[in-house]
């Protein structure tokens, strides 16, 4: 079983299974679809999710996680149809349904999004004088070791490459 987060400077925050994290992108994909039809979400569904964010997309990428987590304030849990069969086995999933809105279910996710882009920029403003220092970008990625190392030092040209059909590397 692979353990899946956000990284992002010099943090990494395990968040739960592959399941669990394509069931966050997945809802925000469908709601901000449905709510927001004429709005670009790419930021999320696709820079976040398949690949990595820069620094200069950080600002607009967390003003739109607090927009989403506020979509996710206004649907109860029970609109999701949960797979019973992987709630409550750690191995599956580590989702807990029982709470009242989907911005509860989802509310660590959006907390390690927040940690992780503001470790990033940290990051940078304190070590972008060093020589050789390089931007530690805010990702989705494997969290567990070696995996997590690998996914650490792949360089951005490998995500920039990934095309529209291809998977992220975290669901490989």
């Amino acid at each position: 079983m692979k353990t899946i987060g956000f990284s992002g400077g010099d943090l990494v925050v395990e968040l739960g299974t592959v399941n669990d994290l394509s069931l966050f992108f997945q809802c925000i994909n469908n709601l901000t679809k449905w709510k927001y039809p004429d709005e670009n979400w790419d930021i999320l569904v696709d820079r976040l999710y398949k690949r990595y964010l820069r620094l200069e997309e950080l600002s607009l990428a967390k003003e739109k996680m607090n927009r989403v987590r506020d979509l996710f304030s206004t649907f109860p849990s029970t609109s999701i149809d949960w797979d019973h069969e992987m709630i409550g086995c750690r191995e599956k999933s580590w989702i807990n349904p029982n709470q009242d809105m989907l911005s509860d279910v989802f509310k660590r996710y959006f907390e390690a999004f927040l940690e992780c882009t503001e470790s990033a920029e940290i990051n940078y403003h304190l070590f972008n004088s060093y020589q050789g220092y390089e931007y530690e970008a805010a990702k989705t990625v494997i969290s567990d070791l070696p995996w997590f190392i690998e996914d650490k030092n792949r360089p951005p040209e490998q995500y920039d490459a990934l095309g529209p059909d291809d998977l992220p590397f975290w669901l490989r």
